[in-house]
């Protein structure tokens, strides 16, 4: 596994390089030098990334022991899910220096925190409701994390454009295909992250009752954020159409919501 590791974390710092490279005007006269491999090395990093966590569960490290694992597998989801959208044209080229480098931080806290268990950090005892939520969790994570990136790339486009500073190029997508992609993005993740919400209740109270959930308002209440950002961006937008800037500011509160509580186990463990 430590092998796996080791070559998932180069290819992942190539890759975040080779983005790094790119030119500004790469959009007109296509890319030159590394920057013309850094899809490749993300794709490469990425199946790297899978093996490693393949080799975790085989010594008993699977990504719904704890809060670790499971990041490391929501990175993952985020990394492949922005390949699998990457491919539609150049227009989501911008994500890859982001996601790059969120992939090797979740493949090394994965890696590190491993052996984590119980407490904030771990699934007690492996129970079903437990490892639901983990799952829930890590599916949400990573599909903020891709519908995040979406709305900043939206909010950067629109801020040129109404500065006159944008030049439109070849494959890119337009603001209007950022919107609907934002939109889809959220209207998937909002369900499951609402999952990973009841989940989550439902095993502290089991594991300590309504006291242990006291314990947890931080998270209870930034889950709460993360939850209303999402919906009531959908039912603006489905009410009253609602789309733009203010949509992607709603879904950039969902994110940072979202990681606020990733971090608040973080520490707790």
């Amino acid at each position: 596994m430590l092998i796996l590791f080791i070559f998932a974390a180069l290819a992942y710092g190539a890759a975040t390089f080779a983005y790094g490279s790119r030119t500004v005007d790469a959009e007109d006269s296509g890319d030159t030098g590394p920057a013309r491999y850094a899809r490749l090395l993300l794709a490469v990093a990425s199946a790297l990334h899978f093996f490693a966590i393949g080799a975790q569960c085989v010594e008993g490290d699977h990504p719904l022991k704890n809060i670790y694992l499971a990041t490391s597998f929501g990175t993952l989801i985020a990394v492949g899910g922005y390949l699998a959208l990457a491919r539609r044209g150049k227009g989501l080229d911008a994500l890859g220096p982001v996601l790059a480098p969120v992939g090797l931080i979740g493949l090394a806290l994965g890696v590190v925190f491993s052996d984590v268990t119980g407490a904030a950090g771990g699934v007690p005892g492996g129970k079903d409701v437990g490892s639901a939520h983990v799952g829930f969790a890590a599916a949400g994570l990573a599909g903020f994390t891709l519908a995040a990136g979406v709305a900043g790339l939206y909010l950067g486009m629109e801020r040129r454009l109404r500065r006159k500073l944008f030049r439109p190029g070849r494959g890119g997508l337009s603001l209007q295909g950022l919107d609907r992609l934002h939109h889809r993005l959220v209207l998937l993740v909002t369900p499951v992250f609402t999952l990973a919400i009841v989940t989550g209740v439902l095993w502290t109270v089991e594991a300590g009752g309504l006291e242990q959930l006291r314990g947890r308002i931080f998270e209870v209440a930034a889950a709460g954020i993360a939850w209303a950002a999402s919906v009531i961006l959908l039912v603006s937008r489905a009410v009253w159409g609602t789309r733009g800037r203010r949509s992607a500011w709603l879904t950039l509160i969902a994110f940072v919501a979202t990681v606020l509580i990733v971090v608040s186990y973080g520490v707790r463990s």
